[in-house]
């Protein structure tokens, strides 16, 4: 199975799998995940020379493909979603009246034996759509650092195996050619890196990585905003982490919708992240 190129959608529950967290426990804000490459490998080849008459012939021989290992990637759909988290309303209270409040996600706390309150998270069809463009924005990077790393050098091997054998007056002449002809089959911007294959992995995870800087930067990060029960449709039929209601019908319950904030999707291009 290749890369993601697109997210599947999921609830809540999915999000937290996709984190590696137990959805009877577990607890984040997230509104979606897509994992870096598992499995990626280089393409491995071999020059091989032999006497041909007075000459030598030196080919090209492919001994493994490449390949973009694989990975997940799903986002928030639409829906109400009952988490494992409580509201500190105490300390949300105690810093609003110190004017030192922050935004309404941090007083997010683990749901335990004490809490007085479960949140439930309101994910609107149309921020749900901001959230598949997200992480469409990290499948894209993935793709993207694939194709100008391995892919690129897949093509290159590819061609240079394709077009033959080619003549020298030695072995090592032979071999050199080959060689030469590899590096000429690569384009003069990744020509860099060389015809090692370990090079070409390390470039691609690095590469890999720099899709986390949309993260890291903010561009993804979704606020929240405290709403009333009255405003929050499909309140009633809630999508339960367990499959079923844990708490008693009177319990108290905080809606928490999912805003764009000072989200930048759509803003920043794969080529520009990934270099």
């Amino acid at each position: 199975m290749p890369l993601k190129q697109n997210p599947d959608p999921v609830g809540h529950a999915g999000i937290l799998a996709a984190e590696q967290l137990d959805p009877a426990r577990g607890w984040l804000r997230d509104a979606g995940s897509t994992s870096p490459p598992a499995g990626a490998e280089a393409p491995d080849y071999e020059i091989v020379c032999a006497p041909e008459g007075d000459h030598f012939q030196g080919r090209l021989t492919i001994r493994r493909h490449a390949s973009s290992g694989t990975n997940t990637a799903v986002y928030l759909q639409a829906g109400v979603y009952e988490t494992n988290a409580s509201l500190d309303l105490v300390t949300l209270e105690d810093h609003r009246k110190k004017g030192m409040m922050a935004g309404i996600g941090n007083y997010m706390v683990e749901f335990g034996g004490h809490s007085q309150n479960r949140v439930h998270l309101y994910m609107s069809p149309e921020m749900a759509e901001l959230s598949r463009r997200a992480e469409l924005e990290h499948c894209d990077d993935l793709v993207y650092a694939y194709q100008q790393t391995l892919e690129t050098l897949e093509l290159a091997l590819v061609s240079v195996s394709s077009a033959g054998p080619v003549t020298g007056a030695t072995s090592d002449q032979a071999r050199a050619k080959v060689a030469a002809a590899i590096r000429a089959a690569i384009p003069p911007q990744r020509a860099g890196l060389g015809i090692d294959p370990p090079a070409w992995l390390a470039e691609y995870e690095r590469l890999c990585a720099k899709t986390r800087e949309r993260d890291d930067n903010g561009w993804h990060f979704f606020d929240l905003e405290r709403v009333e029960a009255a405003k929050v449709p499909g309140r009633d039929r809630p999508t339960y982490l367990t499959g079923a209601r844990r708490d008693r019908a009177d319990f108290p319950i905080c809606y928490l919708r999912y805003i764009a904030g000072n989200t930048e999707i759509g803003t920043h291009s794969t080529a520009g992240v990934i270099v």
